[in-house]
């Protein structure tokens, strides 16, 4: 290597920067080898090329059985079809003219009441003609039919069908029965009320016509737009997995990825380069797929006659999907590069993969519901917000699609930054990529957290704890099956998840596997000053807190059966004695939630200074555990903001007297502004829609609250909790040596 290399190569480094050419030179190395797989060009190039081809051969070869089949109808009691309108035409042994249809291909059978029930009990027998497939359905007159004093009158003259549920023949022949003899009916109708005098266009006053008023590019790609994006997400993922899977879990089996990493290329350089090939591979496994499937579905559908009502995919629109398919490619190549880097094998990479793909796959899947479209809050979903707004390009919609282009792109940019800054952490820790490959065993892994307890929870117990409430939240509420009427079940109802299923996991675990319970929940003291800042904060913050309620209202609506639900529920806080709805209501969250997620969970994330991870894991957590999506969306932006003051403060104590605050206010102001509390009306008043705060107030609160704020940003612990483990853990190699030197 020349001086001038090196040299460029050191200031590379230094600066932290890639250098592109290195870039593109592990780019190129990860393509060679994987265009040398014969497996992987197999499954990128040749297999969609055969499958769908494939797959459609076998459309067309088992499409014979989707055609119409005959089936066999036994009618029993034709003699009591009399003074009736014809139903029967017993000579040619079919359906009056007009009941059936061209294509209903009907094998019928008759036999008077005297012949079939000569041998025995008809009943049993028709059942077991049915049973035993001697026939399809049996259709039953019975003898009191033939009276029409009786046929109106009594069950015992009513006509029976006799079908199998679990024979799709029987099903079928029963569905064509009940067309025929809902036709018979109708006509007797109609020639009874023409008998009577009755003009029969009376009973259709008006004909409607239903017009189809979509543009023809829209009627098209009515199925396309939804299918074809969808195909190609679902193989975009499936072909950043396998891959992944090989540049990183298969590099370490063959032993090839240490000495990559020893060369002077960069990390970042390594992952660059490594996720482009992955992301080159997904995209090629997606057009490929999408490719061979159109071409053999337009083929395929018009032979077996349904090509006509799906069309064409239009070629030029569908342009608009090669487009969007790039940054959701590297998506979903950075989240796979980030998960197969902590695999110690191919085998371990695939397990690791599955419930990736299982949590990406419903964004995915969401814009196929129906009534899904784009939004201001669809917009703001990763994945979901971006197949929409194809939809909506490949149908035409360029306006609706522009307008919501920036909030699009700026959810697709930040989770992609989210998601390729976690991959360069991966390659950056060495234990992530090269962990201890001893087997687990269950009485090694018990005293390992018994005798290596720490003052604080580790990354995995904190992830452990927060996995525990979220599990026992989700099952709790399932065993919730309706709102209770009294304050008793009112305050059972909000004592049992907060207690038992949010703060006994996090105490159970700080006492079982930290040595201070104190610590590990974060408890501490911080600056007499903190406190009374604190709930100004609170106090200041929950004017923009209800605005942003009322905007995730408004962007997410709640459903009216959502509102019906919490109806009693939100009857009792009106009602309830005052204090008793702090107590349930501010207290008791305050207190158990943050002891949970900004306490034992914070901590355990916060360790190895990975704050930005500490802040939002345990906000997202937070969120979730509301379990109401409007409700989950304002509690993890709280939670960001909560977590922020646990960070500076070094304690749980501020963010309880914020929690405490925001919440005794949500509870509050209805009674504060119907009350009779003086000054009140300074800084509440009622309206249409319940209480609001007056504007003034609203603009002073924002000027304290980032008042209050940025004095919380100018704090600077003494100690971090996380910080005080790796010293006590020094101190115990250190001091021996020092009582040694010493003696």
């Amino acid at each position: 290597m020349s001086a001038n290399s090196e040299a460029k190569r050191k200031a590379a480094r230094k600066a932290g920067k890639p250098r592109w050419s290195a870039v593109w030179l592990i780019y190129a190395r990860e393509m060679r080898d994987q265009l040398r797989d014969r497996r992987t060009l197999f499954t990128i190039a040749i297999l969609p090329i055969l499958l769908y081809p494939l797959v459609g051969t076998l459309l067309l070869q088992i499409a014979q059985f989707t055609r119409q089949h005959q089936t066999s109808v036994c009618v029993v009691g034709t003699d009591h079809l009399s003074d009736v309108p014809p139903l029967i035409d017993t000579d040619n042994r079919v359906f009056a003219d007009g009941l059936a249809d061209d294509d209903d291909r009907l094998e019928l059978i008759t036999y008077q009441w005297k012949e079939a029930s000569i041998t025995g009990d008809l009943d049993q027998k028709a059942k077991g003609w049915v049973s035993d497939g001697a026939f399809d359905v049996v259709l039953i007159i019975p003898p009191g039919f033939a009276d029409p004093e009786k046929r109106a009158e009594e069950d015992s003259a009513s006509i029976q069908l006799l079908y199998n549920v679990a024979s799709d023949q029987s099903m079928v022949a029963r569905d064509r029965v009940t067309r025929i003899m809902s036709k018979w009916q109708s006509g007797w109708v109609q020639d009874r009320l023409s008998d009577s005098g009755v003009d029969i266009k009376m009973l259709s006053p008006f004909k409607l016509s239903d017009i189809d008023i979509a543009p023809e590019r829209t009627r098209e790609t009515a199925l396309w737009s939804k299918l074809l994006p969808f195909i190609m997400l679902v193989w975009a993922m499936t072909g950043a997995f396998y891959p992944a899977i090989d540049l990183v879990a298969g590099e370490k089996e063959r032993g090839t990825l240490e000495t990559l990493l020893c060369s002077p290329a960069l990390r970042s350089e390594i992952v660059w380069g490594k996720l482009g090939a992955v992301t080159t591979f997904s995209m090629m496994t997606a057009i490929l797929n999408a490719s061979s499937m159109l071409v053999t579905s337009s083929f395929v559908f018009k032979q077996i006659g349904v090509g006509g009502s799906i069309g064409s995919p239009p070629i030029i629109p569908m342009l608009w999907l090669l487009v969007a398919l790039v940054p959701l490619s590297a998506l979903f190549s950075a989240l796979a590069l980030a998960v197969a880097a902590m695999a110690r094998s191919s085998k371990e990479g695939q397990y690791y993969l599955m419930p990736l793909m299982m949590v990406t796959l419903p964004l995915v899947m969401l814009p196929m519901l129906p009534g899904t479209t784009l939004t201001a809050g669809t917009s703001l979903i990763p994945v979901t917000g971006m197949f929409l707004m194809v939809r909506a390009l490949v149908e035409g919609q360029y306006a609706h699609a522009l307008w919501h282009l920036p909030m699009v792109a700026g959810v697709t940019a930040g989770c992609l930054w989210l998601a390729v800054s976690w991959v360069r952490r991966q390659f950056e820790d060495e234990a992530v990529l090269f962990g201890g490959s001893d087997q687990w065993e269950l009485r090694g892994w018990v005293r390992h957290l018994w005798r290596d307890r720490q003052t604080a929870a580790t990354p995995s117990q904190a992830f452990a704890c927060g996995a525990m409430i979220l599990v026992a939240l989700f099952f709790g509420k399932l065993a919730v099956t309706e709102m209770p009427t009294s304050i008793a079940g009112f305050a059972k109802l909000i004592m049992l998840p907060q207690i038992g299923m949010i703060l006994a996991p996090a105490l159970l675990m700080a006492t079982m596997m930290t040595t201070s319970l104190r610590k590990s929940l974060r408890i501490r003291m911080s600056h007499w000053t903190t406190f009374p800042m604190a709930v100004l904060l609170g106090v200041t913050l929950h004017p923009l807190y209800v605005m942003l309620a009322q905007w995730i209202s408004y962007t997410y609506p709640i459903s009216e059966q959502a509102i019906a639900a919490m109806k009693p529920f939100t009857d009792q806080i009106s009602t309830a004695p005052w204090m008793t709805v702090i107590f349930l209501m501010a207290f008791v969250p305050a207190v158990c939630e943050e002891l949970a997620f900004r306490g034992f969970i914070f901590g355990g994330l916060v360790r190895e200074r990975h704050h930005l991870r500490a802040v939002l894991i345990s906000a997202l957590m937070f969120g979730i555990s509301h379990g109401v999506l409007q409700q989950s969306i304002a509690a993890t932006m709280m939670g960001v903001l909560l977590g922020f003051i646990a960070l500076r403060t070094g304690s749980v104590l501020p963010g309880i007297l914020i929690h405490f605050t925001n919440n005794a206010l949500s509870v509050s102001m209805e009674r504060i502004a119907d009350g009779s509390w003086e000054g009140a009306s300074l800084f509440l008043t009622a309206t249409e829609t319940g209480p609001a705060y007056q504007p003034i107030w609203i603009v002073c609160s924002i000027g304290i609250a980032i008042t209050c704020l940025l004095y919380f940003a100018t704090l600077r612990p003494n100690i971090d909790l996380c910080e005080s483990d790796n010293l006590e853990s020094d101190a115990e190699i250190i001091d021996p040596t020092a009582r040694l030197l010493v003696g």
